[in-house]
């Protein structure tokens, strides 16, 4: 089967604030040990460096310590500077002005802490009211007048200080409740609201339901457009998959299931296709930054309150941090379609070829394509003002034979593919998601020196490269062994690993860079 693509430098929106994840572990990973940390959560968002990420503040009662730990996390992630955090809270019913005001300098207290006393300078954004819930989820999407009133005290607050955070309206859940975005344009919110945004969980769509992503991408673009005239950006601050345990069915034995459904019922390899249709369908209409629902899940409950949440690219299941599958599909476009760049206008004759690109300021690009047809199909794209001196690299994901890592590395490439003049020829497995990309650099990373093993314990010495990522651990039976995915023992972000396997062996260690050169 063959068909025909072309990508035009012609750009959907003049900046994309990226894509990430709702980061829940934000507020419980002190409860992780270091071979989670370092060789799972903070290794899997390295590699990635997401562009946005959304996360959960106990606005307005964060306490100082709350805030510090929260604070020392985006520093271990690394995400202090880079991804654009949009925070989040919530509040209680407030019913006079002294109320109000003293909730509104909370919140800029905080804000404030956060962004001058520990370095947050990344903090953009920020919505009052997850979802729209005050009392109860979601109540306030038929008080629209009260969330108002909340987010001008707010605004009120944020001006007066000169507070670098914009106001995000409305955040309602799910996108049939987008509509609370044309009230907030005709009750006057758009001048105190930077930026506007909502969630949406695919409840009513199975995954092999192939007209789920043009309904999608029209109701992302019909609130995009909506906001166009007023110079506004759509955030799409969670998305996801459908709930295992749906309303008056998510309460076990005391506790709080929220865990998605694909994980649970044969369908997590396949699904990823539609998560990712769901980011390209976002990306076509205009949306100008997403988080995935979520990064990492919560742990097991140690009591009948935990919520037992999930819906994590990577588990947390007592010992088992494993990834997901949807790791090597969506992680593919978060590492590739980097916060900044410029959307692309992809045209394909072809209804059952979703397909989404980039291209960023020094001129390198990449495109994604999600292939539902039950067969391969040959697809010739033609290029109209890209060019590139070098080759593309292909990845795939291929749902019927997912490219996982016991490690939770991404994949590599597995072919190099010439451009012929301003046309590139690519296979597309059934059932896959391919990304093309110029996005990298031909580079060898330094060699690492001072590894040392003793007593089962291997450590070296820190890498200084620039866009060193993490390290890879290898073990063999002979000092000249070649590292292989096959003998590789580890993947960290520490600068030592002790070795659960007491044989005796030869260890070797390599720097992993931004563009997964090794």
């Amino acid at each position: 089967m063959s068909s025909k693509m072309t990508v035009k430098k012609e750009a959907i929106m003049a900046r994309f604030g990226g894509m990430g994840f709702h980061n829940s572990e934000a507020n419980v990973w002190r409860e992780m040990d270091d071979v989670q940390f370092n060789q799972y959560v903070g290794k899997v968002y390295r590699e990635l460096s997401p562009g946005f990420s959304r996360m959960w503040g106990g606005f307005p009662e964060w306490t100082k310590e709350e805030m510090d730990a929260f604070a020392e996390y985006c520093e271990k992630m690394q995400c202090k500077v880079g991804a654009t955090i949009y925070l989040t809270g919530h509040c209680v019913r407030y019913e006079t002005d002294e109320e109000l005001t003293a909730y509104a300098s909370n919140v800029a207290d905080r804000l404030e802490y956060l962004i001058y006393e520990k370095g947050l300078s990344n903090v953009k954004i920020y919505c009052m009211s997850n979802e729209l819930s005050l009392d109860d989820w979601g109540d306030l999407a038929f008080e629209m007048a009260t969330f108002k009133k909340y987010h001008t005290y707010l605004y009120n607050e944020f001006a007066h200080r000169h507070l670098p955070v914009y106001l995000l309206a409305t955040d309602a859940s799910p996108m049939e409740r987008w509509e609370t975005v044309e009230w907030a344009i005709a009750n006057g919110m758009v001048p105190i609201s930077n930026v506007f945004g909502g969630h949406h969980y695919v409840n009513d769509f199975e995954a092999e339901d192939l007209d789920f992503y043009k309904i999608f991408k029209r109701h992302c673009s019909d609130v995009v457009n909506m906001l166009k005239p007023y110079e506004r950006r759509f955030i799409l601050g969670e998305f996801g998959l459908a709930q295992a345990f749906k309303q008056g069915q998510n309460n076990i034995n005391g506790v709080k299931m929220d865990v998605c459904d694909a994980f649970y019922n044969g369908k997590e390899s396949y699904s990823a296709l539609q998560i990712c249709e769901m980011a390209l369908a976002a990306v076509n209409a205009g949306v100008y930054a997403m988080a995935l629902w979520t990064f990492v899940d919560v742990p097991n409950p140690r009591d009948l309150q935990y919520r037992l949440n999930k819906w994590g690219l990577l588990r947390w299941d007592d010992t088992d941090y494993g990834a997901r599958d949807w790791l090597y599909a969506y992680g593919l476009l978060v590492r590739y379609f980097r916060k900044n760049s410029k959307p692309l206008t992809i045209s394909s004759e072809d209804y059952l070829l979703r397909s989404g690109g980039v291209v960023n300021d020094d001129g390198s690009f990449s495109v994604a394509i999600v292939n539902r047809h039950k067969e391969p199909v040959e697809i010739d794209i033609s290029l109209e003002n890209l060019k590139s001196d070098k080759a593309l690299r292909r990845y795939l994901y291929d749902s019927a034979n997912v490219p996982r890592s016991k490690f939770a590395d991404l994949q590599d490439y597995d072919e190099l593919i010439a451009c012929a003049g301003n046309s590139v020829h690519v296979t597309v497995p059934a059932s896959s998601i391919v990304l093309l990309t110029t996005d990298y650099t031909d580079h060898k990373p330094a060699a690492i020196t001072g590894i040392c093993a003793e007593d089962g314990t291997v450590t070296w010495e820190a890498s200084t490269e620039a866009e060193h990522r993490y390290y890879r651990v290898y073990k063999g039976d002979s000092a000249d062994f070649v590292p292989t995915r096959e003998n590789q023992v580890a993947s960290t972000i520490a600068t030592s690993f002790t070795d659960p396997d007491t044989a005796p062996g030869f260890y070797k260690v390599e720097s992993v860079d931004a563009w997964g050169n090794h």
